[in-house]
C-alpha cells in the first residue's frame, strides 16, 4: 500500500481517494458548490486527478502527467469568500466521515491555508483584472 507521511502523520493512497471521492459526490449535491463546479464533466478523471493533486501535495510521487494551475481555474469558475467558507466546512465533514483525528487536524489546517491563499491570489487577479 502507498504511504506517505506529513509532519509525522501518515496517509494511505486510499484515505487520500476516499476522502476526495466522497468529497465531490457531496459537492454535487451541495446547493452552492456545485455552481463552480458544473464545468466538470467527468467526475471520476477530476476525482482521480485531484487524489493526485493532494497525492502530491503531501510528499507523494507524482504519477499523472499533470500541472496543475488552481489560481486561475477559481478565478474562471466564479471562486469567492462565500465558496470557500461552504467548500471547508463540507471538506471538514468529509475528512471526519473517514480519518482519524490526528489526520483531520493536519489535513484540514493544510486545506485552510491552501484556501486562504488561493483567496488572496483570486482577489489580486480580481484587482488587475478590474473586476472589485
Amino acid at each position: 500500500m502507498k504511504t506517505v507521511t506529513v509532519n509525522g502523520i501518515e496517509f494511505s493512497h486510499d484515505d487520500i481517494f476516499n476522502v476526495v471521492d466522497d468529497f465531490y459526490t457531496r459537492v454535487q449535491n451541495d446547493p452552492l458548490l456545485r455552481v463552480p463546479f458544473e464545468s466538470v464533466h467527468d467526475w471520476p478523471e477530476h476525482i482521480k486527478r485531484l487524489t493526485h493533486f493532494w497525492w502530491m501535495r503531501f510528499g507523494g510521487d507524482h504519477y499523472m502527467p499533470i500541472s496543475y494551475d488552481p489560481v486561475e481555474k477559481h478565478f474562471l469558475a466564479g471562486f469567492n469568500r462565500e465558496f470557500l467558507t461552504q467548500w471547508l466546512f463540507l471538506f471538514d465533514e468529509t475528512l471526519k466521515t473517514h480519518l482519524p483525528p490526528a489526520q483531520v487536524a493536519l489535513w484540514k489546517l493544510i486545506s485552510e491555508r491552501m484556501g486562504d491563499s488561493l483567496t488572496m491570489k483570486n482577489d489580486a487577479l480580481k484587482r488587475s483584472h478590474g473586476s472589485l
